[in-house]
């Protein structure tokens, strides 16, 4: 007897369950429906938005574009001869092409700048001029003149640079007073940073510019000459000082020097007009004057013979070289003499050391005006160790260029002698060379009361 076949799903016995898979067959189709037509919806939604954002974009690049086109135009019409007329021509006031020059662009801080505009419409006095920038108004000019294609920067699309005669204001100003940058920041319109910039391009370009014209050794026929100085055959006195800075955060402790604070060392060759001739910056405070002569480039060359070659006189008999005076704290060497240091004296060697003391008062005094006149030397530098030595050279040389071209210094920006601690005699555990004691009893004999 053969089985009974299988009926389908879709006979009359299962019409119920057919309804129902229909049923569920047409919502699903129209819920896919639904979603696909948002999804398409949004789709074109967010592709008009694009388009609306490239349209913004290529309107404001033409704006740009054309807003460029008008300032070069207005630029090239106020520039070139004739055009007068052609700025005055939008109404009163200042109005027309000027007026587009003149527009700030919207992502600049406003700025106020009322007290360089001050300084420029020539209401300082010559007094208040040297007082506030530390050299006459003449040499002010010729700073800015020798500088002005190191330190002058190009006008951008973006903005206007700052002139060449403001930023030497402002390096000047930072040297002499040594005011917080937002105290200079205040004074000038210009952000911090932007000060912190110039002052290290104008230290820059007084290093590179000036420092090689104003601070190299006297002509050997000068000192030959005489030379200012009571001692025959002397180039210049050497010494030392310490400039106080801040603790750095590598090797603090080198640069605690023995008065109790940190400093870095400025070595310096004065001549008898109290200019320096040679420096030597950059050694941390610790280290002793001995040390510090001994790795600079004077001490090289000085050893070598190329200080002042062929320079030497006759003097009682003896070669006497041209040379250099220091304190008991130096080595005795031919090219540079210290004091006598034996308890009994002669009457000649008594004589010298009187002279060696008189000479020996430029460095004081070349120092004492130094620190007066650049004032950010006084007080403790929160400069970057690494440009302090050109900092400390620019205001050395400029020291030398007011000097030369005899800037009045008031007598109320020395501050009063602070003590010196007593001097540590040179002691290299050997005698005394004999070249330099015969030099220096030449020298000596040589003197008259």
């Amino acid at each position: 007897m053969a089985a009974p076949s299988q009926q389908p799903s879709w006979a009359p016995g299962h019409s119920q369950e057919a309804q129902l898979l229909a049923t569920l067959s047409h919502g699903t189709v129209a819920l896919c429906l639904l979603y696909y037509t948002r999804l398409q919806r949004g789709r074109r939604l967010r592709e008009a938005a694009r388009r609306q954002r490239i349209a913004r974009h290529h309107r404001a690049q033409a704006r740009s574009r054309q807003r460029f086109a008008l300032l070069w135009l207005c630029r090239m019409l106020v520039r070139s001869p004739g055009t007068d007329g052609l700025c005055q021509e939008a109404g009163g006031g200042g109005g027309g092409l000027p007026c587009l020059l003149r527009e700030r662009r919207l992502w600049s801080k406003a700025r106020s700048s009322a007290f360089w505009e001050t300084v420029r419409a020539k209401a300082f006095s010559p007094w208040e001029w040297v007082e506030n920038f530390r050299v006459a108004p003449g040499t002010f000019d010729y700073l800015c003149a020798q500088l002005r294609n190191a330190i002058q920067r190009r006008d951008t699309n973006m903005r206007r640079a700052i002139p060449a005669d403001v930023r030497l204001a402002m390096t000047l100003w930072r040297l002499g007073a040594c005011t917080e940058y937002r105290a200079v920041e205040q004074l000038f319109g210009v952000s911090r940073s932007t000060v912190c910039k110039i002052l290290r391009d104008v230290c820059e370009a007084v290093v590179g510019i000036l420092t090689p014209l104003y601070v190299r050794p006297p002509d050997p026929a000068e000192v030959a000459a005489g030379n200012g100085f009571p001692l025959p055959q002397l180039a210049g006195v050497l010494g030392s000082l310490h400039v106080p800075i801040r603790a750095p955060n590598e090797n603090a402790a080198g640069y605690y020097n023995r008065h109790g604070w940190h400093s870095v060392v400025v070595q310096a060759a004065v001549d008898s007009r109290g200019c320096f001739w040679d420096i030597n910056v950059g050694c941390p405070g610790r280290v002793m004057e001995p040390q510090v002569l001994c790795t600079s480039e004077l001490y090289q060359r000085a050893q070598e013979g190329d200080l002042f070659p062929g320079a030497s006189q006759v003097v009682r008999g003896v070669q006497v070289p041209v040379y250099l005076l220091g304190s008991c704290s130096y080595p005795f060497l031919p090219w540079l003499m210290r004091p006598y240091r034996n308890e009994v004296l002669t009457s000649a060697q008594q004589r010298f050391n009187e002279y060696a003391a008189a000479a020996r008062t430029v460095v004081g005094v070349a120092f004492g005006r130094l620190r007066g006149r650049w004032r950010c030397l006084t007080k403790r530098n929160d400069t970057d160790v690494s440009f302090l030595p050109t900092l400390i050279a620019a205001c050395c040389t400029l020291h030398n260029v007011c000097e030369a071209r005899g800037d009045a210094f008031q007598s109320g920006w020395m501050e009063e002698e602070e003590e010196q601690p007593e001097e540590h005699p040179f002691d290299d555990g050997e005698e005394e060379d004999e070249e330099a004691v015969e030099i220096r009893d030449a020298l000596a004999s040589a003197l008259r009361g």
